[in-house]
């Protein structure tokens, strides 16, 4: 791609409304809104349908990925095979009931507690009929002591049952340029990958005419630390030949504040998740990336920042047991799995121009 080509594909997304802020906060608060449970995330009342009524405003064809629980968007050649893979997670940090008597849970993710203890609203979710419900609404408290985490949900209406999931919930906020609510990580990179097709489809037709990309929204990347990451991914990987190019993950970012790698510095692109422990990406992908970043950047200034600390992993772990790793892309996600997550808005405005290009790079 040239330099021109790189300019004129930001200044389509730019001048855009459905990639100016106030769209993008609008459709995210959506997002977070809806409950995404852990291998529920398909059902009528859960996030998966908000996708697909997003997917549908921006005339991207969004359908299930057969059994494996995960949506799908397909652009360019429907006769090709597929080249690129592109992923974010729609489920968001819930637990499941431990003690029904003493109203304590177990989480199916991994938490984090800020202090000694925690206290949040929380909502207890049951499949009731055909859809998703909201079966009670109360508080959830976290208490950490001799070196575990003590989890409860007390109802305020409603009641707590057996195979019930408890998810926290806060409605979403705009502060200071900050967007703030519980389930930024994954709602920010669902919505990206949306924005990219979209940006690609409207505005890249020709880069995309012999290539065939699938954007899926996955089910059961969260999982604990000693657990399995990307349950979702991986049945997405057993029913898909591997892409001809590889994939990229779209996923949040954690802060690290020794690099000054925080909210407010654009699109945050990495190249080896969970220092280590995760995936790697090739080093021709990484230089593919630094000199577009160079380019992206002097034709809009703080579109992204390379990302060589920590990030954590994700749907990449089991993705790239099956296919490469060429990107793991997003935001900064402060505060990640608590009711005071963070990122700053014009952050994800800057990934909505800078994941098109990586991508259209890429092929």
């Amino acid at each position: 791609m040239t330099t021109a080509q790189i300019i004129t594909l930001l200044n389509h997304i730019s001048a855009a409304p459905d990639f100016r802020a106030a769209a993008i906060y609008s459709r995210l608060s959506r997002l977070l809104e809806a409950p995404a449970p852990a291998n529920s995330c398909l059902l009528l009342g859960a996030v998966g349908a908000v996708i697909r009524d997003i997917a549908s405003e921006l005339d991207l064809p969004c359908v299930p990925i057969g059994a494996t629980g995960n949506l799908g968007i397909e652009i360019g050649d429907p006769t090709a095979e597929l080249d690129l893979l592109v992923s974010a997670h729609m489920d968001r940090p819930c637990f499941r009931v431990l003690d029904l008597r003493e109203r304590s849970l177990y989480p199916l993710c991994a938490i984090r507690v800020p202090g000694a203890e925690y206290e949040c609203e929380g909502v207890a979710l049951r499949y009731t009929g055909e859809e998703l419900a909201v079966a009670a609404r109360g508080s959830l408290h976290f208490r950490k002591s001799d070196g575990d985490c003590h989890i409860s949900f007390r109802p305020d209406a409603g009641e707590l049952r057996w195979g019930d999931t408890v998810a926290m919930r806060v409605a979403p906020e705009l502060r200071d340029g900050l967007v703030l609510g519980a389930g930024l990580d994954n709602a920010i990179g669902v919505l990206l990958a949306l924005l990219s097709a979209q940006a690609l489809s409207k505005f890249a037709p020709d880069a995309i005419a012999r290539r065939k990309i699938l954007f899926a929204f996955t089910d059961q990347e969260e999982g604990p630390p000693i657990g399995l990451f990307g349950q979702g991914a991986s049945r997405l990987a057993h029913v898909l030949p591997p892409p001809r190019l590889g994939f990229i993950n779209i996923d949040g970012h954690n802060i690290d504040e020794k690099t000054s790698h925080r909210p407010g510095v654009g699109a945050s692109h990495a190249f080896v998740s969970g220092a280590g422990r995760g995936s790697v990406v090739p080093l021709d992908y990484q230089a593919l990336a630094e000199s577009l970043a160079e380019a992206v950047n002097r034709a809009r200034p703080g579109t992204a920042r390379l990302n060589y600390s920590y990030v954590s992993r994700s749907d990449d772990m089991l993705l790239a047991t099956w296919s490469r790793p060429v990107g793991l892309t997003g935001v900064i996600v402060a505060n990640a799995h608590t009711t005071e997550e963070a990122a700053a808005l014009n952050d994800i405005v800057a990934a909505a121009h800078w994941i098109p290009a990586f991508i259209r790079q890429v092929l």
